[in-house]
């Protein structure tokens, strides 16, 4: 179910508008207030019995209470009916409308966040909504922002998830998240992408939430070793080596060692299990560095194939997977 709060202090604040013309409706109201009681003094003995009548008027209730007799009073009742109805609707007419353009904001993500003491999570993937998910679930009241440029929409509309869209490398974008009262920020890496490319852009990330924010926590998310170093001289807090980590367990599944009783049964030794599966129907054509990815989404992890009767860990990442090929992954 989504849960948002368009109607908020800080979208009030930004319309002031809003209380304008509130401000011309409370004017308006006690202006017939007034004059009624001067007209009639008898039927409306104080001012405030003349703005009760003009508001029962104006929202078209008539309780009939207090109604003007003379024919003066009834021309200004008539009056108030043809002009106080329209200005009332218009001040109903423009919150609804606020309602709506601030929900359209929230989910396209144009929004402002106005929060403090956020999580930032920079980029849209498995791992991305996974965290965002568990942290949501433990604890439900951390309100977390998300960024991100592919996204055309909210993908988590929650109460205390934000959504900005837009890239993280953008001062405005960082701002528009209030990155200067965020608590801690995550970079993580688009596995889809060059490498190369992906760490230098995670890298000028970190620079711009930096230079926003010099005391903020930074955790980044790197995926070619040339490049951690340059995410510790940028200010990186904490450093998140994907790779290498991904490498080191396959390594360690090696040296388990994949014989062929897992043909017959996976291997399981401390909560690691290792299979072989087949190659589905529109996995085929694709490089195992394309698959990984896929089936990494899936918190799959793929270790190598069996191809031609000969056991691959971690091929060439450019090897295209073939239909008669057998997938070594580690599930859970």
């Amino acid at each position: 179910m989504i849960k948002i709060n368009p109607f908020s202090s800080h979208v009030l604040q930004r319309s002031p508008l809003l209380f304008k013309l509130l401000l011309s409706i409370i004017l308006f109201l006690v202006f017939f207030g007034w004059l009624i009681h001067l007209i009639e003094p008898e039927n409306f003995p104080s001012i405030f019995e003349g703005i009760w009548w003009a508001i029962v008027t104006t929202s078209t209730v008539g309780y009939g209470d207090l109604v003007p007799l003379t024919k003066l009073g009834r021309m200004i009742g008539m009056l108030l009916i043809l002009s106080g109805v329209g200005v009332i609707t218009s001040y109903f007419a423009y919150i609804a409308k606020m309602s709506i353009s601030s929900d359209q904001q929230f989910l396209t993500g144009r929004k402002e966040f106005s929060g403090s003491g956020h999580f930032i999570i920079i980029g849209w993937n498995g791992r991305s909504k996974r965290i965002i998910n568990n942290i949501h679930e433990s604890k439900h009241h951390q309100p977390i922002v998300l960024i991100d440029d592919t996204l055309n929409k909210h993908p988590l509309p929650r109460a205390n998830i934000h959504f900005v869209q837009g890239k993280a490398s953008l001062d405005s974008v960082l701002l528009q998240a209030n990155i200067k009262q965020a608590e801690r920020v995550l970079i993580t890496a688009d596995l889809q992408q060059n490498e190369l490319q992906t760490d230098m852009f995670s890298v000028l990330t970190l620079l711009a939430v930096k230079g926003l924010n010099p005391h903020v926590y930074c955790l980044v998310e790197i995926l070619t070793p040339e490049q951690k170093e340059n995410a510790l001289r940028a200010g990186a807090d904490g450093i998140i080596e994907t790779n290498k980590f991904a490498s080191d367990y396959m390594q360690e599944c090696l040296w388990r060692g994949i014989d062929e009783k897992t043909k017959e049964s996976p291997t399981k030794e401390n909560g690691l299990k290792i299979e072989r599966i087949p190659v589905e129907f529109e996995w085929k054509g694709k490089t195992f560095k394309q698959l990984s990815v896929t089936l990494l989404e899936q918190d799959i992890l793929l270790v190598g194939i069996v191809s031609g009767g000969e056991t691959l860990i971690k091929p060439p990442s450019d090897a295209i997977i073939h239909p008669n090929d057998t997938l070594l992954i580690i599930g859970g």
